[in-house]
């Protein structure tokens, strides 16, 4: 028994400290990703060269990485599954860099996904090294990414809830309890950092019952576009990889050529998207852009993120949708397009909801982004039936996540348990 309780003590300390360094990492990701290449320049680059050069360093990269290309969130999807959560060093070194590289070149990639791909590296190396069992470090994993979200967007219940909807896919309490722990170790790293990267100075709102029409039309909005999106990505043809990246950089820097604002997501922010002072036809234009940007570094696996462009993507869809509804909750739209578009892409419309509402505190946005982000993974996964983004980019690499190990060993305990039930 004694020998027992020192292992259950070691090990808590073990994700004590996942929580630290993973948080730790996933801050200093972020840091670097939102610098400016040209704030160190005596005279700055034409934004429609960067992507160009960030291709040419993205080829040399795969180069000298070659054996170290598998990385993003479906790999930590893929480890937790079906690797026994084993991540190596050399993946988190090539993934930080690509991710830097792809955000400080201009191209509509997020830093989410690679900052939860370096956390779960660190969870997976630090579980392994301090000799916990096999289902702890795969645990392990799972916690790394809840790190990274609590401490990128000081949100801890939406870091736990991801971890559980989109890398665990089971409930079991004690693994959920072990990764809020983490989280809730992560976010208090985040709020010494000085708090979510994702600002919003939301007003105080107000809500009213007859106005909840307009949230589920934006909801399913978001789920036919979400659809859209994931259609368009697996439709695009595979390509020769430098071919691949010379249209994702060709195409980039034609956007940068006609706007550079178009390059990247610094330029719309969340509180710029609220108090946005273009006409509905420019919004379109925007909405455009972000589709066609996001959906072909998406398609030609770039290894960046894809939450922070469906989360500008959704709050694109609010603010039309605020400016074609008369006496619309215009600024709400926005911020819940966000969650909506997020949840019914990744199918987590309870870790989105979250997200939404620990960014804005605000007890009126809660229902209003609950029907928003039911109804949009509802439309996307009953009636159009498209998975998530994540379940195709894991078709696309030839992972089918119905034969993980993991999910198959749950499904039989849950029928032995039936049986004995019956007998």
């Amino acid at each position: 028994m004694a020998n027992n309780f020192a292992f259950r003590s070691r090990s808590f300390f073990v994700y004590l400290f996942i929580g630290l360094f993973s948080s730790g990492l996933a801050l200093l990701f972020s840091d670097l990703a939102h610098l400016n290449p040209n704030q160190f320049l005596d005279s700055p680059l034409p934004a429609y060269s960067l992507p160009f050069i960030a291709a040419i360093c993205i080829l040399l990269f795969e180069r000298l990485f070659s054996r170290y290309k598998q990385v993003g969130l479906i790999f930590v999807v893929k480890a937790y599954h079906f690797d026994e959560g084993q991540l190596h060093w050399g993946n988190l070194i090539y993934q930080f860099a690509m991710g830097l590289l792809l955000t400080w070149g201009g191209y509509a990639v997020g830093i989410v996904g690679p900052a939860c791909y370096l956390s779960a590296v660190v969870a997976s190396n630090l579980s392994y090294s301090a000799r916990l069992t096999e289902g702890q470090v795969r645990l392990s994993v799972a916690c790394g990414t809840a790190a990274a979200v609590a401490a990128l967007f000081n949100a801890p219940l939406a870091g736990t809830v991801i971890a559980y909807e989109l890398v665990m896919r089971r409930f079991n309490w004690r693994s959920i309890a072990t990764i809020a722990v983490v989280a809730a170790t992560a976010s208090v790293i985040s709020q010494l950092h000085g708090g979510s990267m994702l600002t919003i100075n939301l007003p105080p709102q107000s809500f009213e019952w007859h106005g909840l029409a307009q949230f589920a039309l934006l909801g399913m909005l978001c789920g036919v576009f979400a659809t859209l999106l994931v259609k368009l990505i697996r439709a695009m043809p595979k390509l020769n990889r430098n071919y691949a990246v010379t249209i994702a950089a060709s195409v980039t820097a034609l956007a940068g050529l006609l706007n550079p604002q178009w390059l990247g997501l610094e330029p719309i922010t969340p509180n710029g998207l609220l108090y946005w002072e273009l006409d509905l036809g420019q919004q379109h234009l925007w909405l455009l852009a972000r589709i066609v940007l996001t959906t072909v570094a998406l398609a030609f696996a770039l290894p960046g993120g894809s939450l922070g462009p469906m989360l500008v993507i959704g709050g694109i869809l609010g603010s039309i949708i605020g400016e074609v509804i008369p006496d619309s909750a215009d600024l709400m739209l926005v911020i819940v397009g966000m969650g909506a578009m997020f949840g019914a892409v990744f199918r987590t419309p309870w870790a989105a909801f979250l997200l939404i509402t620990e960014q804005t505190m605000q007890v009126e946005i809660v229902i209003p982004a609950i029907v928003a982000c039911l109804c949009a993974s509802a439309i996307a996964k009953y009636i159009f039936r498209s998975p998530s983004l994540i379940e195709q980019q894991l078709l696309n690499a030839q992972i089918r996540l119905i034969n993980s190990p993991v999910l198959v060993k749950e499904e039989n305990k849950t029928l032995d348990s039936e049986q004995l039930q019956q007998s």
